[in-house]
């Protein structure tokens, strides 16, 4: 009991280390961002990050988190002398508004995605409006009543419009990578690819900001350049990319418009800064929709594609329970059925020679009957399931296949194929046995033709079967044309790693063909 009191303890002291870690560097990025002229914020970060953190994680490691979070604010506030008691003040009651905002928002299960638009929104209204003012409220609070630092008393928008910027570009980003359903996750990002577009289209639009941005008839085209840079990131990076784009933009507006350049920049430093604000809000909520977009695309073709191969999986199945009950069926006419049959013709036989003429020819027509049925029955148990295929091989059995579809004044049936088919597996050779026993049964019915040919060909990679025939084909576009043969002639083939054609035109014939990988079967 002690040992494991020992290591939750020792775990909460890691968490409570860590997020004062993680404070001081998102909280430094912070100082890096601000508006030193007018001495106010462009963007905050630390609490954005404490949210998204508490989301992420179960409740009984809040308390080391906030605690954690709370200490890193403290130490930077005594390292820039401002009050400590006030400050500490501020950052629990900060602490306190966080710990509401999760609770109400609830945990980004694999369930409930960031990307739900109806969550996203819900967060947009809770976490980037509704806390920012109250943040705020507390702080014109707190600066009527107590001493605190001068940057704290001097314009409230600009600090509301910081707080809520942080949670739009921050914590949706967080909360999408550390989501267990995330594409991202599962999928490896694309830094490659997207890493020199993203550094590449960012140095071009500093660049176009910095010479052009002061051009008057220039800046609406200058405010919307970053635009194909978002959407194409938001393609290849979802929500997490769309927010470092976001902040990276922001922070190359702020450090130019600081140095008098840019499109951003005001007459005042405070007007400055809320153009800035105001324009990183604008884009950042219209990427991160657009990005959520794209999660949920990714995450419904993700779906299909499973849903694709569970669907096969259970095709898989299928037929190879379709193969067994055949097998039953089959040995049950061939042993039982069968059997009592020919006892039956065998009791007849012996009765025969007890009857007088007349009856006798009854009993031999009644034995011709019985003959004749017990050959349809053993033709239906090797169509059910053609044992000679174990027993002769699949060159007998195709040929013997061929042989029994040539009906009287039928079409003339070819087969070409090696003489003597050596080592092939024997769910290849029954998948060609049942590609081609289902194709000659369609042609036999439907396509009318004069001529069907069988074109069986085995190398040391692959083996192709191809059936064609000169019948009155059909115009593959229609609807409703391909039915459950077919289906399970593409089933079997790619349940065997392989690849299934169909081409036909109306009064030209049809021609089906097979391919399958010897490879992959011996693998």
């Amino acid at each position: 009991m002690s040992g494991k009191w020992l290591s939750g303890s020792v775990g909460q002291v890691l968490r409570l280390t860590g997020m004062f870690v993680a404070t001081v560097v998102t909280h430094g990025l912070t100082f890096t961002l601000w508006n030193k002229r007018g001495d106010v914020q462009m963007i905050l970060l630390s609490g954005p990050m404490l949210l998204a953190v508490l989301m992420s994680s179960p409740k009984r490691y809040w308390p080391a988190y906030g605690a954690g979070w709370a200490l890193g604010m403290l130490s930077l506030s005594a390292l820039r002398g401002y009050p400590v008691p006030v400050m500490a003040l501020a950052y629990v009651l900060c602490v306190l508004f966080v710990y509401t905002t999760a609770w109400a928002l609830g945990r980004y299960r694999s369930d409930q995605p960031i990307h739900d638009f109806p969550r996203l929104l819900w967060f947009l209204l809770v976490a980037a409006v509704l806390l920012p003012l109250a943040v705020t409220a507390m702080v014109v609070t707190l600066t009527g009543m107590l001493a605190t630092p001068p940057w704290l008393h001097k314009v409230w928008w600009h600090m509301s419009l910081a707080i809520s910027l942080g949670f739009v570009l921050l914590t949706p980003a967080v909360l999408s990578l550390t989501n267990p359903a995330s594409t991202l996750r599962r999928d490896a990002m694309p830094l490659r690819s997207v890493l020199p577009v993203m550094v590449l289209s960012l140095a071009l639009i500093w660049l176009g900001w910095r010479e052009l941005g002061s051009i008057e008839t220039l800046q609406p085209l200058a405010l919307i350049a970053p635009v194909p840079l978002l959407i194409y990131v938001a393609l290849r990076t979802q929500i997490p990319g769309v927010g470092i784009v976001n902040l990276a933009l922001g922070a190359i507006a702020a450090q130019l418009s600081f140095s008098g350049y840019g499109p951003f920049l005001q007459n005042e430093p405070r007007a400055t800064t809320v153009s800035i604000q105001l324009w990183m809000v604008g884009t950042s909520v219209a990427s991160l929709f657009f990005a959520a977009l794209v999660e949920q695309r990714r995450a419904t073709q993700r779906a299909l594609s499973a849903s694709g191969n569970e669907v096969m999986h259970l095709a898989g199945r299928l037929i190879v329970a379709q193969e067994q009950e055949r097998a039953r069926i089959a040995r049950d006419l061939h042993d039982n059925i069968n059997q009592r049959l020919a006892v039956a013709s065998m009791r007849l036989s012996a009765l025969r020679p007890k009857l007088d003429d007349r009856n006798r020819n009854d009993v031999s027509q009644l034995q011709s009957d019985l003959i004749a049925l017990s050959s349809d029955i053993r033709h239906l148990s090797h169509g059910l399931h053609p044992s000679m295929l174990a027993q002769i091989g699949l060159t007998a059995a195709l040929d013997e296949l061929c042989m029994a579809n040539r009906q009287h004044n039928g079409p003339a049936i070819d087969l070409k194929m090696p003489a003597i088919v050596e080592n092939l597996p024997a769910d290849v050779a029954l998948c060609l046995y049942r590609v081609a026993q289902e194709a000659l049964g369609n042609a036999l019915k439907h396509a009318r033709a004069k001529r069907i040919t069988l074109v069986l060909r085995i190398d040391a990679r692959q083996v192709d079967l191809d059936i064609r025939d000169d019948g009155k084909g059909f115009d593959l576009r229609a609807t409703g044309r391909r039915g459950l043969g077919l289906m399970s002639i593409g089933e079997r083939t790619r349940l065997l790693g392989g690849s299934y054609r169909l081409h036909s035109t109306p009064g030209q014939g049809t021609e089906l063909g097979i391919r399958i990988p010897l490879a992959a079967q011996a693998s």
